[in-house]
């Protein structure tokens, strides 16, 4: 027992150096390493892997926690929508070429960015679909698909990431190789009405590879916040040129209307916050905002790992990579994509290992 408290005892001094020392500086920060020993504890609190996960998949790249209390995934691989319980019973599917992204708005329609055919190039090109879940009493299989978005001009353009505002209204965000345009841009946030038209580009971003906080360059996912129209952007650092790849802001409506980013690294007591702590991620490729806290939570696809905050944008310790997976023999994760979360459950999209997983906090029964 001496031997077992001395060894948490020198892994938590570890893991406390680490925390510090990752708290100054622009140094890439290693969460993939981060070591967790509070399976050891009952005292500690972490995210403890629920088996057997949800097999079955290919290349998953989202998963949404539906407001009908269904789940739904992108998968993409093999061209379809997933409906399923959260028993992991798939109740029905769609045939979706290429589905990347899902929200869902508050008249319980699906909104889908996939991909579709187009007779005209003879090549496939990015859309964004409405499926009208609600009409067809939630039979998936049954349900209205509408085709509510596409751009012939701009082939590769594909829209990354879907989040609904208060209204209906939504965000939409958007990625492709071509960012020479200042008016068209491919990276960008396009926002629609609750009718699927085009209001405005999002000005409030600016599209370019730069350090500031809200410079973009190709975005991967978007979340709102709950009850408000504050959002999370998540991008990729582009080979590093990225500092800032993970993006909160927040919405004021007098005395103009438009969205701040919530931190300034720029004033002395934000520079160090912790959600703005730069070259923290590589490629974040979804956020989601959950739990009764409104905590966040962003999905890294290259250091393979979960990294959490509060709403004060305070690093969460149950955040979890590799290491931490390793020590209750459990495979890392692989690829992750996608996020979500339901009832104190974390469901993780983990594409590289074809299936979903589903995660607990030890403190939650």
């Amino acid at each position: 027992m001496k031997i077992k408290q001395s060894y948490i005892t020198i892994i938590s001094i570890l893991i406390f150096l680490l925390l510090i020392t990752g708290c100054t500086g622009d140094e890439k920060y290693p969460i993939n390493k981060l070591v967790s020993v509070s399976y050891n504890s009952v005292n500690d609190t972490s995210y403890v892997e629920i088996t057997p996960s949800f097999t079955g998949f290919n290349n998953p790249t989202a998963i949404l926690a539906g407001n009908d209390q269904l789940l739904y995934i992108a998968d993409k691989n093999n061209n379809r929508l997933v409906q399923m319980n959260e028993a992991g019973i798939i109740l029905e599917t769609r045939e979706i070429l290429q589905p990347i992204a899902i929200a869902q708005d508050l008249r319980l329609d699906l909104l889908v960015s996939g991909e579709i055919y187009y007779p005209a190039s003879g090549d496939t090109i990015g859309a964004i679909f409405r499926i009208h879940l609600y009409e067809a009493a939630h039979h998936l299989a049954q349900a209205q698909i509408e085709t509510v978005w596409i751009e012939p001009s701009k082939p590769n353009r594909r829209f990354t990431g879907i989040g609904v505002l208060l209204e209906n209204q939504y965000f939409v965000a958007c990625d492709g190789p071509d960012n020479s345009s200042f008016i068209d841009p491919d990276s960008k946030v396009i926002w629609f009405d609750k009718n699927d038209n085009k209001i405005t580009t999002l000005s409030d971003l600016t599209t370019r590879a730069g350090s500031g906080i809200t410079d973009i360059l190709r975005p991967t996912g978007i979340a709102m916040f709950p009850n408000s129209n504050d959002f999370v952007l998540t991008q990729s650092s582009v080979n590093g040129t990225m500092p800032y790849c993970a993006l909160w802001m927040v919405y004021t409506k007098l005395p103009d209307e438009g969205w701040n980013p919530k931190f300034n690294p720029t004033k002395p007591e934000e520079k160090y916050r912790d959600f703005i702590k730069p070259n923290r991620f590589v490629e974040p490729s979804a956020p989601v905002i959950g739990g009764s806290y409104a905590d966040i939570f962003i999905i890294d696809s290259k250091l393979d790992s979960l990294v959490k905050f509060d709403r004060r944008g305070n690093f969460k310790s149950e955040s979890f990579g590799a290491a931490a997976l390793k020590l209750l023999d459990r495979p890392p994760l692989k690829n992750p994509k996608g996020v979500a979360f339901k009832v104190k459950t974390l469901y993780i999209a983990d594409s590289g290992n074809d299936m979903i997983r589903r995660f607990r906090l030890s403190t939650d029964k």
